[in-house]
């Protein structure tokens, strides 16, 4: 993957960071990219030389056009791997979530996703080149009291399915990559399930990679990867 340039949000924890790591260790160049700033830059410093920190906001289309640009300079070409992953949950009954949840939810998740594909897509359909949503076990089954992030994600499902239809013909592979339960810092405490029953953050980048490593012949529309130990 030495030519492939990765662009790819939410890089300072979880699913996004390795991701990154993955990336790199397949030989691709990182840019990782969220709103703590130095926390990416350490993460990128341990990636070592193939990557860079980048801070940016998904609820922000401006951010993300500033990001795009910001990229092509220090590579002297665009992304053509990006992966749109950032994410936030906050929990509770319909009838009592109050509407800064709601909207935080859905601005990141879906919002976001979009912003990061209008800001990238220009730049995608140069070359051939794959873009990547991080949908969840959430974007196809309803939980209660997840009902925010359950919205955040069949929404996102759509979009990206949108963005297939409109791309895929004009040399954008377009993947979801719909993970169940994940050991990320991305749960509410009292919410989150035993550790050793959850998949790791590196079981999910390992088929972000998958995707876009493929043959260009094929594409992998929609992955599923569900903890082995039975868990949703």
């Amino acid at each position: 993957m030495k030519d492939r340039r990765v662009f790819v949000t939410g890089a300072s924890s979880g699913i996004g960071l390795a991701a990154a790591r993955a990336f790199a260790v397949a030989g691709a160049r990182v840019a990782l990219c969220a709103r703590r700033l130095e926390v990416l830059r350490e993460h990128a410093a341990a990636i070592g030389e193939a990557a860079f920190a980048l801070k940016g906001d998904v609820r922000e289309l401006r951010s993300m056009e500033i990001a795009a640009d910001h990229v092509k300079k220090k590579w002297g070409a665009p992304a053509n791997v990006v992966v749109a992953n950032a994410g936030v949950v906050r929990t509770g009954e319909i009838a009592r979530m109050s509407a800064e949840d709601w909207n935080e939810v859905i601005a990141t998740n879906l919002t976001g996703a979009f912003n990061t594909a209008r800001a990238f897509l220009p730049q995608l359909l140069e070359e051939p080149s794959d873009l990547v949503f991080m949908a969840s076990v959430a974007s196809y089954n309803a939980f209660p009291t997840w009902g925010a992030y359950c919205a955040s994600k069949w929404g996102l499902l759509g979009l990206a399915k949108s963005v297939a239809a409109e791309v895929r013909s004009r040399g954008v592979r377009v993947s979801i990559v719909a993970p169940g339960a994940v050991d990320t810092e991305i749960w509410p405490g009292a919410k989150k399930p035993p550790a050793e029953k959850m998949l790791k953050p590196e079981d999910a980048a390992a088929a972000i990679v998958a995707a876009v490593s493929a043959d260009r012949r094929a594409s992998y529309d929609e992955v599923r990867i569900m903890p082995a130990a039975g868990l949703l």
